[in-house]
Order: C-alpha cells, then sequence, then structure tokens
C-alpha cells in the first residue's frame, strides 16, 4: 500500500495590493535573514514551493498611489476593515514582503510587494504572480 500524500494548502488569494521597492540596506538584511532561516528550515519543508515571501520594511501608506480603491479591491485586507469605524490610515500596518528563490539564493528580482494582512508563518500564499512560503521577518 502506497503513503498516503498529503498536499500543502496554497492560499491562492492575492496578499499583495501593491508593489515596492525597498531600499538596498532593507535588501540586504532581509537577505541574510532568510538565508540564515533557509539554512535551518530547509529540509523541514523540502523545496516546494521554491519561493520564500520574507518581510523587507514597513510601508507609510502616504507612499502608496491610490492607496484606497487597493484596498477596497484587495482580497486579503480584512484587518483593516475589521476595525469598523476605528479604520484609518493611522492603524494601517503595511509591510514590505520580497520574493526570495530558493534554488539561486537570491531575491528574483529588487521588486516587493506590499501586504496589509499577512498569511500564517510557514504556510503558503500568493503574492503577486509568486507562490510563495511566507516566512514573517525570518
Amino acid at each position: 500500500m502506497l503513503p498516503a500524500l498529503h498536499a500543502e494548502r496554497i492560499d491562492h488569494r492575492n496578499f499583495a495590493i501593491d508593489v515596492c521597492y525597498p531600499n538596498p540596506n532593507s535588501i540586504r538584511l532581509a537577505e541574510v535573514r532568510t538565508k540564515a532561516y533557509w539554512a535551518k528550515h530547509a529540509s523541514r519543508f523540502g523545496p516546494e514551493p521554491r519561493f520564500l515571501a520574507v518581510q523587507t520594511s514597513k510601508v507609510f501608506p502616504s507612499e502608496v498611489q491610490d492607496l484606497w480603491p487597493k484596498l477596497i479591491n484587495s482580497e486579503t485586507t480584512g484587518s483593516f476593515f475589521s476595525h469598523g469605524r476605528r479604520n484609518s490610515y493611522s492603524n494601517l500596518q503595511l509591510l514590505g514582503v520580497m520574493i526570495y528563490d530558493t534554488q539561486t539564493g537570491r531575491f528574483v528580482s529588487n521588486q516587493g510587494y506590499i501586504s496589509v494582512d499577512t498569511p500564517p508563518r510557514g504556510s503558503v500564499a500568493r503574492f503577486g504572480p509568486y507562490i510563495a512560503r511566507y516566512i514573517g521577518w525570518g
């Protein structure tokens, strides 16, 4: 009898509401954290998905053009709207997330994605066109 295969659940909602370009220092620091994380956890997770989503920086609402339409059209901004009447940009947490390719050992580009809500750490979700394991700050 063959062992049962346990397919990992993927959250196909897009956690990216926009793109961002973290500064070179934020990218360098995130790369160091990501490499250390992957060295420690690669055997636990295996080769798929090959991409890791890692937080690089915080993003200020004033840095995002047309933020309101992006928030209301997003599939994953529940935490912001759950505040009801209290939802304002002052309590909005925007995070810059970059995609790391475990096969090349580098970020896929210098572009990241802005996210309001994030999936649970260690889970697999979509950021823009990438299906990646979210590792938070690494």
